[in-house]
């Protein structure tokens, strides 16, 4: 039969327990490994507006630079008047060359 232990028996044994338990989940020295390099945030394309003339579907039929904007629409009108058909001018952005 199993003797019965004094309150005194009983905390020292969960003392015990705790203290190997502590020992066995300590942080152990051991080599870190080396932190990865971080990627490079990737840097955003600079873009522009140019004026492009499109026509009733949406169909780009030129392309001017931004500056052009009287072009661009003297370009929509002849259109218009040479197809019958109804030709816009929108600003429309694109991304810049490098040597732009």
């Amino acid at each position: 039969m199993a003797k019965r232990l004094s309150n005194k028996q009983r905390i020292e044994r969960m003392a015990e327990e705790a203290s190997i338990k502590a020992e066995d989940t300590a942080p152990k020295t051991e080599v870190r490994k080396a932190s990865r390099s971080r990627k490079a945030a990737p840097t955003r394309q600079r873009m522009k507006f140019v004026w492009s003339v499109v026509d009733e579907n949406a169909k780009e039929m030129a392309s001017f630079p931004y500056r052009e904007k009287p072009e661009a629409e003297a370009r929509a009108a002849e259109l218009s008047a040479k197809t019958g058909k109804a030709h816009t001018v929108n600003a429309v952005r694109v991304p810049m060359a490098d040597n732009e």
